[in-house]
């Protein structure tokens, strides 16, 4: 290149480039086309500009890819030996490439030599943590060597890199929750800012084979359950199942913790708090059965709000249930307000002990649907004695008709009988 020599005033030639500087911006443009070559190469572009660097350059991606697919898609057993060749072939064309590392990793791990695979995985690791395959193998190596906590950095890092890989991941943190330990571990992970806990949630609730370990989970947590949309359901479905399992000492902490869980719902029969129908999550809050036989809220009067259960001809079930803690209350008290019967119509209510020393035991009350029950006079079972959690249920049967038996109940209260 020339350039002028204003001193002299004549045209001059002095080298702009020194060989110094001509060998670093070709090593750089060197690295950059080697650097999109590799790229093209991943996705399958053959270009032929890197045609000089030779057909294998292209072909260990193709038969890297094959070897993987053939190990997971596929569920085949693959020879150690070639993994291991396959990946030292992919590090001879791309020295940083992880999923070369992870290839070696697999075949030494096929060989039973767990430190090796170990070696080249963290290598794999040092040049990048957002491959997923590497962090899986590594987080399931942790939990191998009873590392709770770095295995549960490893999937945390991939369900954030790598959100489609939740579905492979979940299932196994769900099985973490059984564990106290394993709980301990992941408490720092449980919170509403975390985009996997939602999802954790709902697994666990849903494939474990007891919910009162993610019951426990949130009450560990010693902070109201996460507010989340689409969690509403789960909190519902966790709530039915510690129930159900026996689990209802659990089930009592818990509810409180809820988003819904408004503790004056545990001790409250009617169904109303402050004037308004009890929103919560059941069998904490008035459940009622389908179309057929079941219940709803009716009001009454401008202050007074009542239930109406009915049932179809030729039907019987619980129409309606609810979970009480009775506190020291032993009689369920109640007024028929107005009744519709049909030939063999019958309503009574069922108070079954759930929870305490009395647990199993039951009373029945009479068929409120016959015509010797007085209207508007207050009627009373007692409850079930040494009692924590009571169970009251109504059940219904249709009769014989051409429209459904119902009854309308109001005043429904628990008092300590004098």
């Amino acid at each position: 290149m020339r350039i002028a020599d204003r001193g002299s005033g004549v045209t001059s030639t002095r080298l702009f480039f020194t060989p110094k500087t001509f060998v670093a911006l070709f090593a750089g443009l060197l690295l950059s086309v080697l650097a999109f070559s590799q790229s093209a190469a991943a996705t399958g572009l053959s270009l032929e500009t890197f045609r000089p660097l030779g057909g294998s350059f292209f072909a260990w991606r193709t038969s890297q890819r094959a070897l993987v697919v053939d190990l997971f898609a596929k569920r085949k057993k693959v020879d150690a030996q070639r993994l291991i060749l396959s990946g030292r072939a992919g590090l001879t064309y791309a020295p940083l490439s992880a999923r070369s590392l992870w290839t070696i990793g697999k075949g030494y791990e096929a060989q039973g030599k767990t430190e090796a695979a170990m070696r080249a995985m963290s290598r794999a690791q040092k040049i990048t943590r957002r491959d997923a395959a590497v962090q899986l193998w590594l987080a399931d190596e942790a939990f191998r060597r009873r590392s709770i906590g770095v295995g549960l950095a490893h999937y945390d890092l991939i369900m954030r890199s790598e959100p489609a890989a939740m579905g492979e991941i979940l299932p196994r943190l769900a099985a973490i929750v059984v564990a106290p330990e394993g709980r301990r571990y992941l408490l720092p992970y449980a919170h509403a800012n975390n985009p996997w806990f939602s999802p954790l949630l709902t697994t666990a609730t849903n494939n474990l084979p007891k919910a009162e370990p993610v019951g426990r989970l949130l009450l560990e947590r010693r902070a109201k359950a996460p507010d989340i949309e689409g969690l509403e359901q789960t909190y519902a479905a966790l709530m039915i199942k510690m129930v159900n399992e026996g689990a209802v000492d659990v089930a009592l902490q818990v509810y409180p913790k809820l988003p819904k869980g408004n503790k004056e719902v545990l001790s409250n029969i009617n169904g109303m708090v402050n004037g308004k129908v009890a929103v919560g999550y059941p069998p904490f809050v008035w459940s009622f059965a389908n179309d057929a036989y079941g219940a709803t809220f009716v009001s009454l009067n401008s202050k007074s709000t009542g239930m109406e259960f009915y049932g179809a001809s030729g039907t019987i079930g619980i129409a309606a249930s609810k979970l009480v803690k009775p506190a020291s209350a032993t009689q369920f008290r109640w007024r028929v307000r107005d009744r519709s019967t049909n030939l063999q119509s019958s309503a009574n209510w069922i108070a079954t002990c759930v929870a305490g020393k009395a647990k199993g035991a039951r009373q029945t009350s009479i068929n409120l649907l016959d015509r010797s029950v007085v209207q508007g006079k207050v009627l009373a079972m007692p409850l079930p004695a040494n009692c924590n959690v009571v169970r009251i249920d109504m059940r219904i049967a249709g009769g014989i008709g051409t429209n459904p038996a119902s009854l309308i109940v109001e005043d429904l209260t628990m008092l300590k009988a004098t």
